[in-house]
Order: structure tokens, then sequence, then C-alpha cells
């Protein structure tokens, strides 16, 4: 058995911004800040990791505790809900291409378990994938709600897939993603990488980071699937 942990921005789809939008929003009802443009860059971080770099760039790293962290990304979820809703509406939401056929393909594969590997709450990852109708294929995952470190994150995620598949054993896991983070915290995690340039950095851009493969896209399955087994 090989798993296969995906990340979901800019991996299987992009939502024209609405996850930071949505932070924005919350910010402003638990902080009583208006954030009306990027201040941070998010591309590859957990969730907590980009509140605490926007709390840290507003100078209110002393309000964060387990109380506002909470109300933060209670109120999060809910603008996420009605960001997506309005994003989907607008036919501004993208599945990737090649997305809806690997994943048909792999899911009807006896060898390949799929899950999640994402920066994202766990239930941020679901409001994204719904909206997008892809959230049927995964059958676990390691979260930014489950650490703000993405390797411990995809280390979870693997002990997930690992006890999900039992007592079949698991021969490799792999990250699917379109971030150098990606790249980098897979490495740490022990998984293979497949970086896939479909999101803001180029082939180019993620070589010195040295993934296992390369692509533009997940359009060519057969290569995909070839690489997931060898």
């Amino acid at each position: 058995m090989r798993l296969l942990l995906f990340d979901v921005d800019g991996t299987l789809i992009l939502s024209s911004g609405a996850g930071m939008r949505a932070f924005h929003r919350a910010f402003q009802q638990v902080y009583q800040v208006v954030v009306d443009r990027e201040v941070i860059r998010p591309d590859g971080k957990t969730d907590p990791w980009i509140a605490r770099e926007m709390l840290a760039h507003f100078g209110l790293e002393k309000r964060w505790s387990e109380q506002t962290r909470d109300a933060l990304f209670s109120a999060y979820l809910e603008m996420l809900e009605v960001e997506m809703s309005l994003v989907a509406a607008s036919g501004a939401l993208h599945v990737l291409p090649g997305v809806v056929n690997l994943l048909d393909i792999l899911a009807h594969q006896p060898d390949f378990a799929l899950g999640l590997a994402t920066g994202n709450l766990e239930r941020g990852s679901q409001i994204k994938l719904r909206h997008a109708g892809l959230d049927g294929y995964f059958r676990y995952g390691g979260f930014g709600s489950d650490s703000e470190d993405r390797t411990e994150l995809i280390r979870l995620g693997i002990c997930r897939g690992t006890r999900l598949c039992a007592p079949e054993p698991v021969e490799a896991a792999f990250v699917i993603g379109d971030t150098p983070l990606d790249i980098m915290h897979g490495h740490q995690a022990g998984a293979r990488v497949l970086a896939v340039a479909s999101a803001k950095y180029s082939m180019t851009g993620m070589e010195p980071y040295h993934p296992e493969m390369l692509v533009p896209n997940l359009s060519a399955v057969d290569d995909i699937l070839s690489f997931f087994r060898a």
C-alpha cells in the first residue's frame, strides 16, 4: 500500500483568495483590525502559522491565547464558508488541470490510500473541498489544526494512513504539493514528493528543493502512476 497525501490550495484547487479574505474578516471581528491588503505571504504555511504572522505584523502577539485563537478560528471558518460560497457562485473557484481524472483513477486502485497533508484547519479543508466537489476522495490526513509545524502534521497524516491501512503494510508515503515548503517538510517527514507547478511557484523555482518528481500540472496520469509505483 502507498499513502498519497495531497495539499489543497494550489495543488487541487484555486479559490481566488477566499481563505485570506476569510482570515482578514475574522481578524477584524476578533481583534478589531482592518486588513485591506495582503500583509503576509501565506503560501505553504499552516493556518496557525498564518495567524501568528498576521498578529506579529500588527504588533498583537501578546493577544494570542487559547481563547482568542479559538475565537479567531471559529470566526474564520464561518467567514470561509461564506467566501467559498461566493467564489463558487461567481465561477472563480477552479479545480486544477488533471486533478479530477487523477483522483478518479487513484480512488479505484487497490494499492493507493488517498489523504491530505494541508496547512488548512481540518474543517477548513472540508469546506474548500466540498465547494469544489472533491470531498469524497480523502480518507485521512494531517491538518493545520493538528500542528502549526508542517512536518509534524505530515507525520501525523502518515501515521493515520498507516493505521487505516492496517494490517496491510505501507510501502511508501508521498506528499503532493505546490510550494517549496511542501517539498522541504515532506522530505523532513520521510515522504517522497511530487511537486506541481500549478500555482505561484514555477518548475524552475521548485527545482532547487529537489522533489523526486516535478510536473507542470497533474494531467500526466501514466507518468504520475509510474512514479508512485516505482
